[in-house]
């Protein structure tokens, strides 16, 4: 079942069928689980990013190319008018091309200013912006990643910066916290750095972008074993691989499981339009 926006009337214009079943009060969705640019461009897997409902955040993490289409044909059903949080770990094309699409959604026939987003100094570049400047001008509040920053979002829930190495653009991960809901992050693009068993250590649910099979020079990607490795460091509940290449998912959803896996977490590969359960990720 697909949704739509009306340009007049109530912006929820379509129905959801009842038989559908609802989300779970705090999750994530896969829009997207591929990495790369040839993925991209091939659409073998999508690129829209991750969809999350936390402790009064809904968003999208990393809004890439057709996170929009994604998220409109989702069933259930999700809507571009319930974001209030829009965050982007780093400026790249395939993580960044639906973020004004999606800003337009959040403020929507708003009079005020409305709704949340967290960038990089660099994704929001007089002339080179990857937020246009007309739906900058609608955002309430615009945070700006700094390595250890907190900022505040809806709900009481905090965001945390933490700072990548990913091929000369400014690149951060995120630490999701609130009171009384696990702790859960995102490990964006990047090279395996010492710091991430420190900055990670906290997450019951740690999302990952492993892209290659084995490590490759010059690539600022995860591998499987620097991900095995940051593992045995760091025991969430859950670990979820996302943002793979053609090689990784030729390697197979089974094999990295089996590869990641321990005594004390799970490891899973995502796939489009996965859902977890924050409360409840096994």
């Amino acid at each position: 079942m697909k949704n739509k926006v009306e340009d007049s009337g109530d912006a929820r214009s379509a129905t959801a069928d009842p038989s559908e079943t609802k989300y779970p009060k705090n999750f994530i969705r896969f829009l997207g689980t591929a990495g790369t640019r040839f993925m991209m461009l091939s659409q073998r897997r999508g690129t829209g990013g991750i969809w999350f409902s936390y402790g009064g955040c809904r968003g999208v993490l990393d809004p890439g190319p057709g996170s929009l289409v994604r998220i409109c044909e989702a069933s259930p059903p999700l809507w571009p008018t319930d974001i209030n949080t829009l965050i982007l770990t780093h400026r790249h094309i395939d993580h960044s091309s639906d973020l004004t699409v999606l800003a337009e959604g959040m403020t929507l026939k708003s009079a005020e200013k409305r709704g949340c987003v967290l960038l990089t100094e660099d994704s929001s570049e007089d002339g080179d912006s990857v937020l246009l400047k007309f739906a900058e001008k609608k955002i309430k509040h615009l945070h700006r990643h700094e390595d250890g920053r907190r900022a505040a979002f809806p709900g009481g829930v905090t965001v945390e910066s933490v700072r990548h190495e990913h091929h000369g653009v400014q690149c951060y991960g995120v630490v999701f916290r609130k009171e009384g809901l696990p702790t859960w992050g995102l490990l964006s693009d990047t090279a395996a750095l010492p710091s991430f068993p420190e900055r990670y250590g906290e997450c019951e649910i740690l999302v990952m972008n492993v892209t290659m099979p084995l490590p490759r020079a010059r690539l600022d990607h995860l591998s499987l074993p620097d991900a095995a490795s940051l593992l045995q460091a760091v025991h969430p509940k859950l670990a979820i691989v996302t943002h793979m290449s053609g090689m990784l998912l030729d390697y197979g959803p089974e094999r990295i499981a089996e590869t990641l896996s321990t005594e004390r977490t799970k490891a899973v590969a995502a796939d489009d339009g996965m859902t977890v359960d924050l409360e409840r990720p096994l």
